[in-house]
This record gives structure tokens, sequence and C-alpha cells, in this order.
């Protein structure tokens, strides 16, 4: 059930509360601003009922300069206000986009699957950027024409409350015009919120397939999509646009037959109060009149409202979205590097077919156990539920015998070291990047020593700025060995007993290969290693090789045993020779 408007407004609210104080003087700068509305009509008041004359010679520099004034003062206090509602404003907005993307960094690897990043952009970016339109700003034209309308409409008492009674008939009406089209305006800024995500989507799904595009010739096709969805974007924008103009001009008529029928009464004579004087008419018309601006603010700004708590929606389901299960509490501290799987299945949600079927094997401290087969087989989900990025749906997964549900994910996460043919680096420099998530545990010898055994200090040295280096985006100004050198420094420097490699040579050129397999022989080194290979000559000095098929393991020996059985391993070397 989607949450009320009520609700998401009260939750909205829970952000601007750490902020109360800029918050308060704001609302009292509003405050100051309303009081002095009725001003200029009453000196209007007295200017005509005085024909402009006035026996008090000070009056003639007093009222000038009270008109002055009064501008001056209410100039300073629109400033005021302003300044703090933006101050606030942008506070609120850093903290919304801070909290989401803390969230998006404990979200569970399966929710990354369904939400594009686009999606994900869109939503910290354009969505959160919203929240001010129904936060502050609406908060702001709320407090300040609400206070306003208030002022004039004691003025207007003040001056002929019969008359005042007589045309507040205006209020119901327009109360029911806005409440008609507030309903049309959410739903079509939730459409309007759902095309801006596309367009990201595609924004960022062509700029990563840009070299696909060109070498299939795809640009035709991705053209005509973005332009379906620029249509769509633009639909979605007029059906926002027909509530959104409609209201001000039917506020408007409706605002004309109040003072119609004003006029109506005064040329019949029949007014009260402000009939007295033509002062008081003329001041209870222009009263009246300034009357129509804070009215038609509090109607337009309905719109503005129901854009903004659409994107409160959006921005909450978000932050509601469940992270990754973290309940246990047992610290692994350094770990040995005993892996156990104990009769281990796996599926992926909505998908049928299991991943893995009653996998059992053990990865005793130090040794290195090949995982092998055909795409499809299980090996990288496998690899991916040793630090939880999924949990089993049966079985128990141990690292020194103690299950990884009890552990905290910090402590089983510390422990674990990946390089994976997927090589992901930052647009920072490779120092950074060697010391990613150690930056503050480590110093530069640290870094140095960890390129070196990587075989990646050689090249370091020859670039311009050295450890300085900016790589560009993901690592594009490194050639593909150079950047695998880097993710190795940055898993020696991390030292962990527990190594996952996942395809780590399969995309380099023999003589990028040879060097990277070097750094690996060299990071392997005394830890519990889990390789997945697709060429079998990487693996022929493993302690264990596991071959999967359909996601169970239909064998598992060296590489002599496997051989000598002659079954789905040594079929699959005479493939690769």
């Amino acid at each position: 059930m989607a949450p009320s408007n009520r609700q998401l407004y009260l939750r909205l609210l829970t952000y601007v509360k750490p902020y109360w104080k800029p918050f308060a003087l704001a609302v009292l700068g509003l405050i100051g601003t309303a009081a002095t509305e009725p001003a200029f009509p009453a000196i209007m008041k007295y200017l005509l009922d005085s024909g402009f004359k006035t026996p008090d010679q000070r009056m003639i520099w007093l009222i000038p300069a009270a008109v002055i004034g009064l501008f001056i003062v209410r100039g300073i206090l629109s400033f005021c206000t302003s300044y703090l509602m933006t101050w606030v404003s942008a506070r609120l907005i850093t903290d919304v986009r801070r909290e989401m993307f803390a969230l998006l960094l404990k979200l569970p690897t399966q929710t990354f699957h369904e939400l594009s990043a686009g999606t994900v952009i869109s939503r910290i970016m354009v969505d959160s950027g919203n929240l001010s339109e129904a936060s502050t700003n609406v908060l702001v034209t709320v407090v300040r024409e609400s206070l306003t309308a208030i002022a004039l409409l004691i003025y207007l008492f003040y001056l002929d409350w019969e008359l005042t009674l007589s045309i507040l008939i205006v209020g119901p009406l327009i109360a029911l015009i806005v409440r008609g089209f507030g309903r049309k305006m959410r739903s079509a800024s939730r459409s309007t919120l759902e095309a801006i995500r596309l367009l990201f989507h595609s924004i960022e799904e062509s700029s990563a397939a840009n070299k696909v595009i060109k070498i299939y010739s795809g640009q035709d096709q991705q053209i005509a999509r973005f332009h379906k969805e620029t249509e769509s974007y633009r639909r979605s924008l007029m059906r926002e646009a027909v509530p959104v103009s409609a209201i001000t001009p039917i506020t408007h008529l409706a605002a004309s037959l109040a003072v119609a029928f004003i006029i109506f009464l005064a040329l019949n004579q029949s007014t009260g109060q402000a009939s007295a004087s033509a002062g008081g008419f003329i001041s209870f018309i222009t009263a009246l009149l300034m009357l129509i601006s804070p009215i038609k603010q509090l109607t337009t700004i309905n719109s503005t409202l129901q854009r903004g708590l659409a994107s409160c929606e959006s921005v909450f389901n978000f932050l509601d979205t469940p992270t990754e299960e973290d309940n246990g509490n047992v610290d692994l501290g350094n770990a040995i590097g005993d892996i156990e799987f104990d009769h281990v299945g796996f599926h992926y949600p909505n998908v049928e077919r299991r991943a893995l079927h009653d996998v059992s094997f053990l990865a005793s401290a130090g040794q290195t156990v090949a995982l092998v087969g055909g795409s499809g087989g299980g090996k990288t989900t496998l690899s991916a539920l040793i630090p939880r990025l999924y949990k089993p749906t049966e079985g128990l997964i141990r690292i020194d015998g103690i299950d990884i549900n009890e552990l905290s994910l910090s402590s089983l996460r510390k422990n674990i070291a990946l390089v994976s043919q997927d090589i992901v680096l930052f647009n920072d420099t490779i120092e950074a990047n060697i010391a990613f998530g150690a930056h503050d545990k480590c110093n530069r010898e640290d870094v140095i020593r960890a390129a070196k055994a990587a075989n990646a200090w050689e090249f370091i040295q020859q670039l311009p700025a050295g450890l300085e280096t900016s790589i560009g985006e993901d690592g594009a100004k490194l050639s593909g060995g150079q950047r695998q050198r880097i993710s190795i420094a940055r898993a020696l420097l991390k030292d962990a007993p527990i190594l996952i490699l996942d395809e780590a040579t399969s995309a380099l050129d023999t003589d990028s290969e040879r060097q990277v397999q070097a750094a690996l022989a060299g990071l392997m080194k005394n830890r519990t290693t889990l390789v997945i290979a697709h060429r079998l000559s990487t693996i022929e000095h493993a302690d264990k090789i596991l071959v999967l098929d359909q996601g169970s393991i239909v064998e598992s020996g060296t590489h002599a045993e496997l051989l000598s059985k002659g079954g789905y391993y040594a079929n699959l070397t005479r493939i690769q020779t």
C-alpha cells in the first residue's frame, strides 16, 4: 500500500529537524514579511481619505520615508529568509544523498542485477534533488503566503467584515479545484520520474557500450531508442503540464468573481463600512487584489508539492530496500584459511534451475584448489558464496570450522582478497588504487613493496608521475596486463589468508600473462587459493582440481589423477591442446 501524503511529508520533515534553529529563524522572517503586507493599502487609505493633503508638514517626509523603510525591511527579511531556507534545503539534500549512497554500498549483490546504474544515479541525484521542492520550498510558500493571506484578511475584516464574509465563498471553491487536480499531478509526476530514469539508463548504457555500438554500426538503433524515450519523457511533461497550467487561470477566475461582486455592491451603494469613504473602498479593493497573489501561490504550490512527494516516494522506497544480512557476531580474527563446503546448494531468485547442487569439498589452509568446467557450470557462483555475496539456499560453508553465517561480514571479508578478470579500478592515482580500502593502514613503502611483488613497479616508475599518475576511468590509460598487476598489488597489500582468482589471466596476451602469472605465484604463496580457470595449463600444479558441470562436482583430484581417469577433465585437456 502506497504511503499517504501525510506519512511521506512527516518522514521528510525528520530530515529538517536537525536544522530547526535556522528554519525557525526563517519562519520568523516570513512572519515579519507577512505582517508588513497590509501596510501599503493602509497608507493608500490615509492618502486618499486626506485627498493627498496633510496639515502636518512632517508627514510630507514621513510617509515617503515610511514607504521606503517598509520595502527595505521587507527586502532584508526576504533575503534572510531565502538564504536560510536555501541553506536548510541544501543540507537536507546532502544528508539524503549521503544516506542513499551509504545504503547503496550495503545492498545485496542481487539487487545490483535488478537496478540499472542509470536508475540508481537518477534516484540519488534527480529524485533527491526534488525533495527540496516538497520540503523547504513548499514550506516557505505555504508559511509566507498563508501568513500574508491571514494578514490581509484581518485588514479586510477591519475595513468591512460583512463584505469580507460575503466574498469568502470562493475559498471552498478554490480548495475543491486544488484537491481535484492533486491526484492527477502526483500520477503525472511519477510518470515523469520514471521517464527520466529510462533516459539516464539509456545514456549510461550507450556510454559503456560505445565500442560495441561503433563496431556493430548500432548508432541509428540507439538514436531511435533514445528518440523514443525522450518522446515518452516529453509526453509525461505535457501530462503534468495540463493540471499545472489549468489551476492558475481557474483560480484567477474565482478571484475575479469576488472582485466583480464587490464592484457590483459598490455601484449599487450597498456596501457597508468600506464604502464610508473613497479611501476605504480603494484600500479594500487594493487589499483584495493583493490577496489574489498569495491565493494563487497556495494553489499552484500543489503541483510542486505533488512532484516533490512523488520524488519522496521514490527516495524512501530506495532507502527502505533491504541491505545485506549481517546477523553474525563472531569475529574470525586472522583466519587460518580452511574452507569447507558441506552439501551446498544455491539457486538465483526467480530462476528454476539450480546454480549449485550438493557441492561438498575441503580446501585446507595453504592449498590451491582449482575450479574448472564449462560456462554455466557454477564456478563463479561457488566463489561468490565464500565472501557471502550470496547466501547458500542449502548446506553450510565453514571457514576454520565456523559457519560463515555466524561471522560478521567485516570479519569474514577482511580475510578474503579477490583478483578477477573483470578488473575494477577507480578514476584515481595508481597509489590510491593499490591502497584501496587500506589507505589509512599503510604507507607509501607498503604500496611500493606490493607493486614490486606484483611485477608492477617497473612500469609504474616509467610513468610521468609514478604512483601519483591518474589512470583514468576504469584504468583506461593502462594496458590490460598493467591493470591486472595493479589489481594483484592491491590483493598483496591486503595480505588476506584466502585468495580468490577468477579468470585472472584469461584476457591477457602471452607476455602480459607471463608477468601476471609470476606475480600470482608470489601472491598465492602460503594462502588458501581458489582458482577459476578456463586455461587448464595454468592450474596443472594445483593441490586439488574440482570439475563442475551443471552446478555439481563431477570429478576431483590432482591434474595427473584426473588425466588418468580419462573423464570430463581429460576431455577438456584434449580439446585445449
